[in-house]
């Protein structure tokens, strides 16, 4: 084989792994967003079910400020 055989079957290879390393991170990188998209929706999820337990909250808190100030427990 010669040198400029050689060299050429180096860049070949060369240009295969690195299609190859592209190929996996591209992969990864939709990974990652399925996962962020995934956490986002359980994070939105969590502050309406944090914002609802708010509210819950400030009306019982409310209604037993209402009672006690009535001379009702």
């Amino acid at each position: 084989m010669t040198d400029d055989n050689l060299a050429v079957y180096q860049m070949r290879e060369n240009n295969y792994k690195l299609t190859e390393i592209a190929k996996a991170m591209h992969k990864e990188l939709n990974y990652i967003e399925i996962i962020q998209r995934q956490n986002n929706r359980i994070g939105k999820k969590l502050y309406r079910e944090d914002d609802e337990w708010q509210r819950l909250n400030a009306r019982r808190n409310k209604h037993r400020n209402e009672a006690l100030s009535n001379g009702k427990s």
